[in-house]
């Protein structure tokens, strides 16, 4: 059984522009991932939870073949739209209940702004989806909003986790961790809030750098 994931409505909150996700421009922090390393950002990429396409079109411009998955058909018509020169393919899906033609087909996942999004019992399926659309030996590379600074009694979305919890929730997904950081790039009001991870699927035990 799929997780439950009516309770947001992620096609009206596009419908409406409730979207504060929505920047219109790639994070800061994929230039700070390429420059640190080089040789990480290539092959067949996902982008789940792709929105509106920004992080989808710059992987795709760097020479990545990139496929935005989504699950709000909205999102997935913005990004075609948006997307002239065709550098990139988007496909309404579902993390949670991937179909088969994208079950191990990725060498990378980047991960931005989908897992803090989410109910945080929703994290554990997600994280398997992720799994499930990278090939053996495949990599997942996030910038993960660690505080969201809410005020008291106020709750996510989005959802924050420490640097801990993030990192236990990939390795229990059978990932290891080789590397997390604080980026010093960002969106504005982002910088300090966020932290980069890189972990391999299907490694035995993690080896974190911090």
């Amino acid at each position: 059984m799929k997780p439950e994931i009516a309770s947001t409505n992620w096609n009206e909150l596009y419908e409406t522009g409730a979207t504060p996700w929505d920047k219109g421009l790639p994070t800061p922090v994929l230039a700070e991932v390429q420059q640190r390393h080089p040789d990480l950002l290539k092959g067949d990429v996902v982008v789940p939870g792709c929105g509106t396409g920004s992080d989808a079109r710059w992987l795709a411009a760097q020479g990545c073949q990139v496929t935005g998955v989504d699950l709000a058909p909205l999102a997935i018509e913005r990004a075609q739209k948006l997307d002239e020169a065709q550098l990139a393919q988007y496909v309404q899906a579902s993390l949670f209940e991937l179909p088969a033609s994208l079950i191990e087909q990725f060498d990378l996942a980047w991960e931005h702004t989908c897992l803090c999004a989410l109910d945080p019992s929703l994290r554990t399926p997600y994280v398997k989806g992720i799994r499930d659309a990278l090939k053996p030996g495949g990599t997942v590379v996030g910038v993960f909003f660690i505080d969201p600074e809410m005020d008291p009694g106020e709750t996510g979305p989005p959802f924050g986790i420490t640097p801990e919890e993030l990192t236990g929730l990939w390795e229990e997904a059978g990932f290891t961790v080789q590397e997390s950081w604080v980026p010093e790039t960002g969106y504005p009001g982002r910088v300090g809030r966020e932290r980069v991870l890189i972990a391999v699927k299907g490694e035995a035990k993690s080896a974190v750098k911090s």
